[in-house]
């Protein structure tokens, strides 16, 4: 007769998953508090969801809700970002972006500015991440902002600073709405921050060469739309005043060439006067005065 014989289950070494706690429950309260837990249950994979749709953060395997602005807040970093985005733009350089964009750093966390200024060049090294596959910048933008909240403790920005830093983040802006001051910390410097009070005007070196910005300006809460567009504010003034030079121009000067040599314009000598640009059209008009004849000064037209 055969007898059954029981084998003993080869052990592994797989884990089960680990099962996730409702949404909300058991949650640290900060990145510290995250830390200072064992690795949590939670990455881009299994959380992307709610990455995606709520004001969380992801730290050390932990979800933690983002802390909330105030209306004041809200105001101020929608005018640096405004200032941000519109020079950057102007600038060929890239876009300044509000919050909830996602950035997923090297330690698997996923951490989201309250302002991000990036180039295109950086913009375009996002990588489909997740099961979703998902647009998200692995690393962070070229300049952060984070707008201080009342209950934000020192060390949770010190922690953030350093995660951006250690994450390509080349300038981290720290802003102070309720005393109204920038502390604009640098990736060589970390430890030591340049202080703007609403007396001073404050740059955007190395990314927007030119741009500056009164402090009083930027914590306005009735800013004007010059006064947030700033320098492309004034170069788009600019451009108007010379577009509309060169349309009188081109259509003075027929006239006074009629005047002058008593004979209208060809149509195709007309066109030729609406493909020339401001230079040449002054230079025309002075050559009125002194062209013998109608011919010569139409000579004159570049071709």
């Amino acid at each position: 007769m055969m007898t059954a014989t029981l084998t003993t289950p080869r052990r592994t070494n797989h884990k089960p998953p680990r099962a996730l706690p409702e949404v909300g429950r058991g949650w640290p309260a900060d990145i510290l508090e995250a830390y200072a837990r064992i690795n949590g249950p939670y990455t881009i994979d299994n959380a992307e969801t709610i990455l995606d749709q709520e004001a969380v953060e992801l730290y050390n395997g932990w979800l933690v809700w983002q802390e909330m602005t105030d209306f004041s807040e809200r105001m101020v970093a929608g005018n640096i970002q405004a200032m941000l985005d519109l020079s950057a733009r102007k600038a060929g350089f890239g876009a300044g972006l509000p919050d909830q964009m996602e950035c997923l750093l090297s330690n698997g966390d996923v951490i989201k500015p309250d302002i991000a200024l990036i180039s295109w060049t950086r913009a375009a090294t996002a990588q489909p991440t997740g099961p979703s596959e998902r647009l998200i910048l692995h690393g962070c933008p070229e300049l952060v902002v984070e707008t201080r909240s009342p209950s934000n403790r020192r060390a949770q920005e010190r922690r953030k600073r350093q995660l951006y830093f250690a994450n390509q983040a080349e300038v981290v802006w720290d802003v102070d709405v309720r005393r109204q001051r920038i502390y604009v910390y640098r990736a060589q410097n970390p430890l030591q921050p340049e202080a703007y009070g609403t007396d001073d005007v404050i740059t955007c070196e190395p990314f927007l060469p030119g741009w500056q910005r009164r402090v009083a300006d930027i914590f306005a809460m009735q800013a004007s739309a010059e006064t947030v567009a700033g320098e492309v504010a004034t170069a788009w003034i600019a451009e108007g005043r010379a577009e509309g030079r060169v349309a009188t121009l081109r259509s003075l000067l027929p006239t006074l060439a009629r005047y002058r040599f008593g004979a209208a314009l060809a149509p195709e000598t007309v066109a030729q006067l609406d493909a020339c640009d401001e230079p040449a059209l002054l230079r025309l008009q002075s050559l009125i005065e002194t062209a013998p004849t109608l011919d010569a000064w139409t000579a004159a037209i570049p071709a």
